[in-house]
């Protein structure tokens, strides 16, 4: 059988029907992707234990973190690719494609090699309690070492979007997503391996991902098949792909150290207090999924224009893709407020009563907020497809440092403890605002494009 993916020209027609039509896939995705995620910890947390939740939770920052590194860098890199192909300069593509796969295959085997040695030492780093210390070490030592096809799988991902397709990857992310439960299910319920089960199983799921992403790829995309000697490292190419790339990927591997900061702070507070901020953590990043994916789509939906010389089109892309992430975060809000104590009831069993309500206190403080999240992510993708790295960049570094400050003021200065932590989130989000909004103004974007067509 032949898959076959429908490709959008984001440079005509309709900005808002082009970019959610683009952005619906991607939405999908993150949707199945987090859906997995979620499974991990609702199947540890409900079959399993509130400490083996907690373990889990303390990985998750560790687990962003390499995420963020992988995504980051392909996706600057995949925006070079977007504005090549909106300046019609398509003979460019596939170098770009073979440069950033072999940087990125050695940048994952660092990365993995690293993580397995050290694991323990960063948990020590970590403060991690020794109630939960073997299952962390246990589960980051898995993950890590599957490192390379998280990596692969956002490779092939980001390059399809930057040409159009964003339907592909969700397919193989729903085989991937599907193959985790069931991969959950086997090594917790009945192999009994507990925490470390949840991590093979995203491991091979990740594995199969890849292997159908290859396989597609080489017999349906032009750019993924190489002859002899075309598979290649370009300098020439390398520093644009570092430009974009290495900012990216910085800023969202950045941010996951400043909130591996903020874990070192939530686990002085004990596992009940971890438990409640995994389980209220992964309600943020469902909120962020609708934001995620109109910010993804806009960030390709501006390089194309933008190589195609067609500002004024981007522009009115960003502000239209504001109005809707304003909306999707006021009625988010709504829900989590109303709901709080039955979203975590989702994570961990209806007994586990302080987790609960300390879970649904800390999400509640910051619910109200959940909108400029919206707008902060909206402008930093603007800015990052239009080729302006550096300052999407330094707009996302404002909300970690600002963050973690403030973490530390409300928490201890303050005395306002545990969830301290929950009122210093929106005043990161505020100051990436505050960035973003004072680059945009200036118009130093204007001046950044890789590639414009003539």
């Amino acid at each position: 059988m032949r898959l076959q993916a429908k490709k959008i020209d984001m440079t005509q027609g309709p900005i808002l029907g082009r970019l959610l039509q683009f952005c619906i896939p991607i939405f999908l995705g993150l949707v199945f992707q987090q859906f997995y995620n979620l499974v991990d910890s609702v199947i540890v947390g409900k079959y399993v234990s509130a400490d083996a939740l907690a373990a889990v939770g303390t990985c998750a920052p560790l687990v962003q973190f390499l995420i963020g590194i992988m995504a980051g860098f392909n996706m600057g890199a995949s925006v070079v690719a977007s504005q090549f192909l909106g300046a019609g300069r398509k003979k460019e593509i596939k170098p770009v494609i073979s440069t950033t796969a072999i940087m990125l295959i050695v940048l994952s085997a660092v990365i993995s090699l690293l993580s397995v040695i050290f694991a323990k030492e960063i948990m020590f780093l970590l403060n991690v309690p020794d109630n939960i210390l073997a299952d962390t070490v246990a589960y980051f030592r898995i993950f890590s070492a599957g490192c390379i096809f998280l990596a692969l799988y956002n490779f092939f991902a980001s390059f399809l979007r930057s040409m159009g397709d964003s339907t592909t990857p969700l397919i193989f992310l729903i085989i991937a997503s599907l193959l985790n439960i069931a991969g959950d299910l086997f090594f917790v319920l009945v192999l009994h391996l507990d925490v470390a089960g949840v991590a093979i199983a995203t491991v091979l799921a990740q594995t199969v991902s890849v292997t159908l992403c290859i396989l597609y790829v080489r017999r349906t995309n032009e750019y993924f098949s190489f002859s002899k000697g075309d598979f290649r490292f370009e300098k020439r190419l390398c520093k644009d792909i570092l430009r974009l790339g290495v900012p990216s990927s910085l800023q969202t591997g950045l941010s996951s150290i400043g909130m591996l900061a903020v874990q070192r702070l939530i686990n002085s507070y004990g596992s009940a207090s971890i438990a409640s901020y995994t389980a209220a953590n992964k309600m943020e990043m469902i909120c962020n999924l609708p934001v995620m994916s109109v910010a993804q789509g806009l960030s390709l939906f501006v390089g194309q224009n933008i190589g195609a010389a067609q500002t004024e089109r981007a522009q009115k892309g960003m502000w239209q893709s504001m109005t809707v992430c304003a909306g999707i975060g006021i009625l988010l809000a709504g829900v989590i407020y109303l709901f709080g104590p039955d979203l975590m009831k989702l994570f961990v069993n209806e007994d586990d009563i302080e987790v609960i309500r300390i879970g649904a206190r800390f999400m509640r403080i910051w619910a109200p907020f959940v909108v400029c999240h919206g707008i902060s992510q909206i402008m930093v993708s603007f800015l990052r497809g239009t080729g302006d790295s550096i300052f999407s960049m330094l707009s996302m570094i404002g909300d970690l440092v600002t963050r973690c400050i403030m973490a530390y003021i409300f928490a201890l200065a303050l005395a306002l403890g545990f969830f301290g932590i929950a009122y210093a989130i929106p005043c990161g989000w505020l100051m990436t605002i505050l960035i973003s909004f004072g680059r945009y103004f200036t118009g130093g974007w204007k001046k950044t494009a890789v590639a414009r067509k003539q």
